[in-house]
């Protein structure tokens, strides 16, 4: 699958060789002691709007107005509805599991009873309820302040342990203006199909960088090649119109959602290692992975704790790709 992370504006592929052995060899490795996981995302329809029209460098002007009224849809979009028909909704919650064994073939142990407080500028804003339907899972319910100067973290009482998360920065994301399924080439032009394209701008000044997720008929792209980070340092400010984020074929009549949320580098850098160590997964020469550690900290006795609580706006839109095949054209 094509590499879906863009670092430095330029799309990269990456492939895992499989190599195969005569022998069958036994690993003995001696059993983990659980450490903490976390999954979190604090977030809102939060959108940044230029103070003026917007210039794509000289190219074209965007109208203030039109970027209101496009931003004014963006915040109309029916996010619970997805969170009520989806496989796996990940926002506005945080999720506590456990490491296990490498070759444990079980899901990772939940962690209930868990202790866990939001603050934003180092209060207190809310301690997260558990959700009864899903262990492990501790609802958000705070409403993020999105003037750009907040900073949120978390504490956590859990495994006996106390664990907090680094201080992060919450900032107001574009709006994602528009969401299109074009037929064309692929990459390298020797077949075509439907591929989608998103139109959006980022915000001024480095370090505002973007990372996307997607959902194809209410299913959660959920592998870690799935989730696209952005650097901005090589199109800071700049328009994106027409802009490829996925990266792979659609089929005919498939529902397309994507989500756009602002993040920080050290999320960029914590997905970036994430696809980097399982994409390497299948070479026998491989060293077994372990979690990626992110921006949890285990305070109780300095051990390694895992995952990534991250904070932002967030923006969604969709596109439906024609089911009619007899629509289609000769490949360009």
């Amino acid at each position: 699958m094509m590499l879906r992370n863009i670092k430095f504006g330029l799309l990269i592929i990456a492939a895992s060789i499989l190599v195969s052995c005569e022998e069958e060899i036994d690993l003995k490795l001696p059993p983990n002691d659980p450490e903490l996981v976390i999954e979190g995302y604090l977030t809102d329809l939060d959108f940044y709007i230029p103070e003026g029209d917007l210039d794509c460098a000289g190219v074209l002007t965007v109208p203030r107005e039109d970027i209101l009224f496009a931003a004014g849809l963006a915040s109309l979009f029916p996010i619970d509805s997805i969170e009520q028909e989806a496989d796996y909704f990940p926002y506005n919650k945080v999720r506590l599991t456990t490491t296990a064994d490498y070759f444990s073939n079980s899901a990772p142990p939940a962690v209930s009873g868990a202790e866990v407080k939001l603050f934003e500028n180092g209060e207190l804003v809310e301690t997260l309820i558990e959700d009864a339907s899903e262990a492990g899972v501790y609802r958000i319910t705070h409403n993020p302040d999105s003037s750009g100067t907040a900073m949120y973290h978390l504490e956590i009482n859990a495994l006996g342990k106390f664990y907090e998360t680094t201080p992060e920065l919450y900032e107001p994301v574009p709006p994602l203006l528009e969401v299109q399924a074009n037929y064309g080439p692929n990459f390298i032009g020797d077949s075509c199909g439907y591929f989608m394209s998103i139109s959006t701008y980022e915000t001024p000044g480095l370090g505002n960088n973007m990372a996307w997720t997607y959902y194809i008929n209410n299913e959660y792209q959920a592998d870690p090649s799935d989730i696209t980070v952005v650097s901005d340092e090589n199109f800071d400010g700049a328009c994106l119109f027409g802009f490829d984020v996925y990266g792979d074929y659609l089929e005919l009549g498939d529902t397309f959602v994507v989500f756009q949320m602002s993040t920080s580098e050290g999320y960029l850098d914590f997905m970036t290692s994430l696809e980097t160590q399982t994409a390497n997964v299948g070479n026998s020469f491989d060293t077994p992975p372990e979690p990626i550690t992110g921006n949890l900290k285990n305070v109780t006795d300095g051990t390694k704790a895992f995952g990534y609580f991250n904070v932002g706006g967030i923006s969604a839109n969709l596109v439906i790709v024609p089911s009619d095949s007899s629509l289609i054209g000769d490949c360009p």
